[in-house]
């Protein structure tokens, strides 16, 4: 008997990863790119807005692109109407002559997208603009990284994409007592004075209502396949003949079995293509009881993913500053252009989202971090090591703490 087939909410981009970016576009040229660009595109046919409320920093999207401005207004908390918005996101697609771009302005907070769809890259510059508000005028520093908490310890994941990052959080949370806050942003805020440094708590929160997942999560976890198949998804692969992990005698090469089409007589796939994704409501993994809003911070864990470093290192301030400065990581499928993809590269404080680069104010804040409020940091390595012993040692590490 043939399973029943349901009917998924997926969308399929023309750009699907991230574009080329300028993001240091002068006044003048930002400003003669809407009126002469946007705005004219825009006057064409329906215009689609909202203004979203990342922790109290208001964004605000125009776009005739109804995908992203459907992915929005289901990521992001809305913002009081008469809130006026810290930074504006113009996306407009159709435009002739002009390939897919991004600009950012940062003297006036605006962001431009030139012909793409895709709305991972028009979450992280969102993110990008608001965090570059909250470092220069609430001393809050934005980390891109996932949050977990265990019996009220809560746990700052920042990883490089596909070192298993999402992967740890999901394992602490689901343990009894464990509670998922966010698998991709994080902030935390100092206290202004110079004497609570380190007296109170250092608390993260994260700014988003649902999780914009990789779906090849689901290759590890089954469970989130009836998830997925309820939530809105992007670029999920529907056509058998275009996977490209298809092997010989219908097997698919990632995980050794029969290809999910066959098997599961179904008509989509969650990790036959590298970038596709999940927008799920946190409430819809576990239950509300599982989700919160915020975490005090007891442990930083950083992971990396190769062949020969050792599996767990313990690290002071400096080595941990280090490293995060650094940004070593691999290129994962999906993310920038295909040629790329498998080669080492470095992305500094592992997070593609800064739009306004500046390492001096980075530095400041994982210092007060690791120096100030004394919190321990360990650097895994996932490539040498399963799933569930990574998942050991985050909890070895977390009892450790205060």
């Amino acid at each position: 008997m043939q399973m029943s087939r349901p009917s998924i909410e997926n969308y399929i981009t023309q750009s699907k990863a991230r574009v080329a970016a300028d993001k240091s576009v002068a006044l003048g040229d930002m400003t003669e790119l809407i009126e002469t660009v946007v705005q004219p595109a825009l006057a064409k046919g329906k215009v689609y807005r909202a203004k979203g409320d990342l922790n109290g920093i208001s964004v605000e999207i125009v776009t005739n692109v109804f995908h992203q401005w459907d992915f929005w207004v289901a990521n992001w908390r809305e913002a009081p109407r008469s809130m006026l918005p810290h930074a504006t996101f113009y996306s407009v697609n159709g435009i002739e002559g002009m390939e897919p771009k991004a600009y950012y302005c940062a003297e006036l907070h605006t962001s431009v997208f030139i012909n793409t769809e895709y709305y991972g890259q028009c979450k992280s510059w969102a993110l990008g603009m608001a965090a570059a508000v909250f470092a220069k005028q609430f001393n809050t520093h934005s980390i891109h990284g996932a949050l977990a908490s265990l019996g009220g310890k809560g746990v700052v994941i920042i990883a490089p994409t596909g070192t298993g990052k999402t992967t740890q959080a999901f394992k602490l949370f689901q343990l009894p007592g464990g509670k998922i806050v966010g698998d991709d942003w994080v902030y935390i805020a100092f206290p202004g004075k110079a004497e609570d440094h380190g007296s109170k708590p250092l608390v993260a929160v994260q700014p988003e209502k649902a999780l914009y997942m990789r779906s090849e999560t689901e290759m590890d976890q089954p469970w989130l396949r009836q998830v997925f198949d309820r939530s809105k998804l992007e670029n999920i692969l529907q056509v058998k003949e275009e996977c490209e992990s298809l092997q010989a005698g219908d097997r698919c090469k990632l995980t050794g079995l029969e290809c999910v089409f066959s098997r599961l007589r179904t008509d989509h796939c969650y990790y036959a293509f590298g970038n596709s994704r999940a927008l799920v409501p946190r409430e819809a993994l576990l239950g509300a009881e599982k989700v919160a809003d915020e975490a005090p911070v007891s442990l930083v864990v950083l992971l990396r993913r190769d062949d020969t470093s050792p599996p767990e290192v313990d690290l002071d301030p400096d080595g941990a500053i280090a490293v995060l400065k650094q940004g070593e990581y691999q290129i994962r499928p999906g993310a920038g252009p295909k040629e790329m993809w498998g080669k080492m590269s470095n992305e500094p404080w592992y997070n593609p989202y800064l739009l306004e680069k500046d390492d001096a104010g980075q530095e400041r804040f994982f210092r007060m971090m690791f120096e100030d409020w004394q919190i321990p940091s360990i650097l895994l390595n996932t490539g040498v090591e399963k799933v569930d012993e990574t998942h050991r040692r985050i909890i070895a590490a977390l009892k450790r703490t205060r």
